[in-house]
């Protein structure tokens, strides 16, 4: 039974002092406090010798995520639906005459 510090460790797995410690409170690691530093048992390296490195990767082509799993609407899908389509009869409302007229007159003054 070999004892070896996070550092030498690091060095083995090839990866950083953090990584290792991270491991080891993820309790992926068996390890040692010994006052405020770790000793690793050199033989529970192969624990996590054979870890996948990195983040998953990224979903692309037919594995893309269908509108039915989405966890939530984006503002493209939401707008759409407030502002409805361009073809509801609104249209650009500084060229609406019906909603141009009366504009900045007073209301209370009869021309």
């Amino acid at each position: 039974m070999s004892l070896i510090s996070t550092k030498e460790a690091s060095k083995k797995l090839g990866v950083s002092i953090l990584r290792v410690q991270q491991l080891i409170w993820a309790k992926r690691l068996p390890a040692q406090r010994i006052g405020r530093d770790y000793v690793i048992n050199e033989s529970d390296l192969q624990l996590v010798k054979e870890r996948k490195n990195g983040r998953p990767k990224r979903a692309t082509g037919d594995n893309k995520i269908n509108e039915s799993e989405k966890p939530f609407k984006t503002i493209f899908d939401v707008v759409p639906e407030l502002a409805g389509s361009l073809d509801s009869g609104l249209g650009d409302l500084s060229t609406n005459k019906k909603y141009l007229e009366g504009l900045g007159r007073d209301k209370n003054i009869n021309r």
